[in-house]
């Protein structure tokens, strides 16, 4: 039986519909380990080299989330087999899967497969609109299948991602953080599930704005949709992603 482990960072819950499609496709169990909580950042992973892990991430801006970058540093593999997954909102992943590879092989990974999936984006359900769908599950699944007859047969080639070097440039984020209505029903689920603790667990409506990074977990969860950004620079945004990301169905890419 494969000793198969999954890892993903997943504020609105696509890269964690992704990822545990493949680990299903890899076999029928895996050990979870969601590190989307801050309280689920702070120990260190260690993997030997009879572990398979799966770890999945969403794509910000063309690269790998800033926030993991330091997180990362403590899983450490001792020729584990690592599968490398990015979740993207139909623009473009660019060179986040290159540097995911990149990332867990100089922690002692050997990557043995990688893709890109398409996630609904967070900004604005018109752009690839409930994605992952049920097509999207079912490549994820034959994807990690494939990984399975890989590792089974004992046939490893060299992987060559999509990506450049240098990385796409990252340029500085302006300081924005989601309003809330009136109608806020002080759940605190908002709260309960920010991955970088930003949100005042005795005032909803408070947020940290230099911990904020809009990843719009707050404003997908909430069950009332009291959450919301109410700013000109995010609605340009979700303006240029509209009229030219919202017509192609694009496909994942699966490197294997």
């Amino acid at each position: 039986m494969l000793n198969i482990n999954i890892i993903y960072f997943s504020p609105t819950g696509t890269t964690e519909t992704i990822v545990k499609s493949i680990g299903k496709g890899l076999g029928d169990k895996y050990n979870e380990i969601n590190i989307t909580k801050p309280i689920n950042r702070e120990k260190s992973l260690d993997f030997n080299q009879d572990d398979i892990v799966i770890i999945g991430v969403p794509v910000y801006s063309g690269r790998v989330p800033d926030l993991l970058l330091e997180y990362f540093k403590k899983i450490k593999g001792h020729n584990s087999k690592a599968v490398l997954t990015v979740v993207y909102g139909n623009r473009d992943y660019d060179d986040a899967l290159l540097e995911l590879k990149d990332i867990f092989k100089k922690n002692g990974f050997i990557p043995i497969g990688g893709a890109a999936f398409i996630g609904e984006h967070s900004y604005t359900d018109k752009v690839a609109n409930k994605r992952p769908n049920d097509k999207d599950k079912k490549a994820a699944f034959d994807f990690g299948s494939k990984v399975r007859n890989k590792i089974i047969k004992n046939e490893y080639n060299q992987l060559f991602f999509k990506g450049n070097y240098p990385y796409r440039e990252k340029k500085p984020s302006q300081p924005i953080t989601p309003e809330t209505f009136d109608s806020c029903i002080r759940c605190g689920i908002c709260a309960e599930n920010c991955p970088t603790g930003a949100i005042d667990f005795t005032d909803y409506v408070s947020i940290d704005k230099s911990k904020c990074i809009k990843c719009c977990s707050c404003i997908k969860r909430c069950p009332v949709e009291a959450k919301h950004f109410n700013d000109e620079r995010i609605e340009k945004v979700k303006e240029y992603l509209i009229e030219n990301f919202s017509k192609e169905e694009k496909v994942p890419d699966i490197f294997i």
